[in-house]
C-alpha cells in the first residue's frame, strides 16, 4: 500500500470513528441524575479542549498520558464486549489479559512504527516518535502482548469461549499485518467503534426500549439522531484542520491533526464509559445479590 492511499484509508477510518462517542452527552445526562444536558455537554466540551490544549503544549507528557488512557480504554471495551455479549466473567488475571491483548491494535502498530507511522508520529510528536523508535521499547510492547494474548486465548477456550480466543486472534492479525497506522485506524472505525455503538443501543433508555419493543431500525435511527450533531460538530473540526494543513502542502499533517483531535475527545469519552462501566457493574452486582445468586467473577 503507498504512502498516499494509506494516509486516505487511515483519514477515513479515523473519521468513520467520530460517531461512537458522539452520544456521550446523552449517557453522561443520565449517569449525572438528570443534570441539565447542557451543563454536561458543556463539562464535556471543555475537557476535551483542556485535552487538546494539553496535547499541543505539553507534550510529549500529555500526549504519553493520552495514548496510554486510549489504550485502557480500547482494552475495556473488548472486556465488556466478552462480559455481555459472551456472557462470561473471567478471573482477574485472565480479564487482565484481555485488556491488554485489546488494546493490540494500539500497541501493536506503535510496536512495528513503520515509516508512515513515524511520520506522522513526528508531526505529532518529535520526542515521542523518537521514543517509539527505540527498538527495545517495541521488542517489549509486542512480548508483553503475546504474553496477554497467550494468557487470555488459554483462558477462553479453558472456559468454552472460543469467539473470545478468535477475537483476539483477529485484533493480532491486523496488528501484526496491516501498514501500522492503517491497521489502527480501520480498527478504530470498523470494530472498536461499531462495538461500542451496538452497546449504546442496549443502554440508552429510548433505544433499548425500541429493540425490547422489536423495532432495531428504528432504535439505530434514534441513536443516529442522537449522535448527530455532535458527529458533525467534530467532523467541521476535522475538515477545517485538514484544510489548512493540505493548504500548508504537509500531507502527515492532516492524519496528525485528526489524531490530536481525537486523542483530545477520548478523554472524555474513555471518562464517561469508565462512569458507564462502573454503574453498570455495581447494578449488575446488586441485581445478582437481590436474586440470591453468587456475584460472577470466576473463569
Amino acid at each position: 500500500m503507498t504512502a498516499p492511499v494509506a494516509l486516505i484509508v487511515a483519514g477515513l477510518g479515523f473519521v468513520a470513528g467520530v460517531p461512537h462517542g458522539a452520544a456521550d452527552h446523552v449517557i453522561a445526562t443520565r449517569l449525572a441524575g438528570g443534570k441539565s444536558m447542557v451543563l454536561v455537554a458543556g463539562v464535556y466540551a471543555c475537557v476535551a479542549a483542556g485535552a487538546w490544549s494539553l496535547l499541543q503544549w505539553a507534550d510529549p507528557t500529555a500526549l504519553i498520558l493520552a495514548v496510554a488512557l486510549s489504550a485502557l480504554h480500547f482494552g475495556l471495551g473488548e472486556l465488556e464486549v466478552v462480559h455481555r455479549l459472551a456472557g462470561w466473567r473471567p478471573s482477574l488475571w485472565v480479564a487482565l489479559s484481555i485488556v491488554i491483548a485489546g488494546s493490540g491494535a494500539l500497541v501493536l502498530p506503535l510496536a512495528r512504527c513503520g515509516d508512515q507511522l513515524r511520520a506522522v508520529a513526528t508531526t505529532v510528536s518529535p520526542a515521542l516518535a523518537s521514543a517509539v523508535g527505540w527498538a527495545p521499547l517495541q521488542t517489549g510492547l509486542v512480548v508483553v502482548w503475546l504474553v496477554a494474548a497467550l494468557v487470555a486465548i488459554v483462558g477462553s477456550l479453558r472456559s468454552s469461549h472460543p469467539a473470545v480466543a478468535l477475537d483476539i486472534v483477529i485484533v493480532g492479525a491486523v496488528g501484526m499485518l496491516a501498514p501500522p497506522l492503517v491497521a489502527f485506524a480501520v480498527w478504530f472505525g470498523g470494530w472498536h467503534a461499531l462495538r461500542h455503538c451496538g452497546r449504546m443501543l442496549s443502554i440508552e433508555p429510548g433505544c433499548a426500549a425500541l429493540l425490547t419493543a422489536g423495532h432495531p431500525r428504528t432504535a439505530v435511527l434514534r441513536l443516529i439522531r442522537l449522535a448527530a450533531m455532535p458527529s458533525l460538530a467534530a467532523w467541521t473540526a476535522l475538515a477545517v484542520l485538514g484544510w489548512f494543513t493540505v493548504a500548508a502542502s504537509i500531507p502527515t499533517a492532516v492524519v496528525a491533526a485528526v489524531l490530536r483531535l481525537l486523542l483530545a475527545l477520548t478523554v472524555p469519552h474513555a471518562l464517561v464509559v469508565l462512569w458507564l462501566d462502573r454503574t453498570t457493574a455495581r447494578r449488575d452486582r446488586r441485581a445478582e445479590l437481590r436474586s440470591g445468586i453468587t456475584p460472577r467473577g470466576t473463569s
